[in-house]
């Protein structure tokens, strides 16, 4: 049998490129992995510490926020002007591009009162995670949605502590208790980025918290949710932004304009009825923090 043989310029080439890849190959390294490193009890109580003494001096925001909810149905895009108040107080109006409201809805944290201008109908019931659910599509009780606007989400009452320093800077605090568990991660200038709450080890609810605003003393612009079981992911970001100052008193009840139709929320609910009346009213979403606020 006879080999046949490669001309001259083709061997050349080849051991060329056989000798960069050797020494691409002796060069390159894949990423290692970098897992967290474990530090201090008390380090993490100093950034706990830290975290709520600073956001714990606010009583009050307002702001212009674009605000995005998507669920297994749909998508709905909205502008808002939202003001929230501590402990439970919030007030949110949904705008058309023309400015003028769509969608009134308040809560003095026991009545939630919700107005459709351009239906007439006003709304009206219990401050429940499920009432507030059926509007928002976010089912949170308005006390943790009012420290969610705040950037301080509840923390869980917890039994065990542990810190782990990040390889990319900052650290990761895990609560747990029982089969409850929360997680905060802060960043390495020790501000609080993201927020996950856990039961069995199955993630029920996460927060992520943007870069902060300078004219808002530092709250983030930017806040994103995701409710994983729900199928519910949400995200506003400011456009205007302010906190602490004075509210109009009584900013956050509603009263029914003349000639509006009232809907009992609770009522309706209870017959398993949907509140606008067309057909049967949806399951409200299960709230993942009952309990914490």
């Amino acid at each position: 049998m006879r080999f046949r043989r490669l001309p001259v310029m083709r061997l050349l080439l080849a051991a060329a490129a056989l000798a960069l890849w050797w020494s691409l190959a002796g060069c390159a390294r894949l990423p290692v992995y970098q897992p967290a490193i474990a530090s201090t009890e008390e380090v993490g109580r100093g950034l706990l510490h830290e975290w709520l003494a600073a956001s714990g001096r606010h009583e009050r925001l307002q702001g212009v926020a674009k605000v995005r909810v998507q669920t297994a149905e749909r998508t709905v895009n909205a502008t808002q002007v939202l003001l929230v108040e501590k402990p439970d107080r919030l007030r949110a109006e949904a705008l058309s591009p023309f400015g003028t409201p769509l969608l009134v809805m308040a809560s003095d944290g026991a009545e939630l009162g919700v107005f459709l201008p351009g239906d007439n109908l006003f709304y009206r019931g219990r401050a429940t995670p499920e009432n507030l659910g059926r509007f928002t599509r976010l089912p949170l009780h308005p006390a943790d949605l009012v420290n969610i606007l705040l950037a301080r989400p509840p923390v869980i009452a917890h039994q065990r502590l542990a810190t782990f320093l990040l390889p990319e800077g900052g650290w990761r605090v895990e609560l747990t208790a029982g089969a409850r568990g929360q997680q905060l991660v802060f960043d390495a200038s020790r501000r609080l980025r993201e927020v996950r709450y856990l039961q069995g080890g199955e993630l029920q609810l996460q927060l992520a918290y943007g870069e902060p605003a300078p004219e808002a003393q530092g709250f983030p612009r930017r806040i994103d949710l995701d409710l994983p079981r729900q199928q519910i992911r949400a995200s506003l970001v400011f456009e205007e932004l302010a906190t602490d100052r004075d509210l109009q008193p009584g900013i956050f009840t509603l009263a029914p304009p003349a000639g509006a139709t009232i809907v009992r929320i609770d009522e309706v609910a209870a017959a398993g009825e949907r509140p606008d009346g067309e057909g049967p009213s949806p399951a409200a979403p299960q709230g993942p923090l009952e309990g914490d606020h």
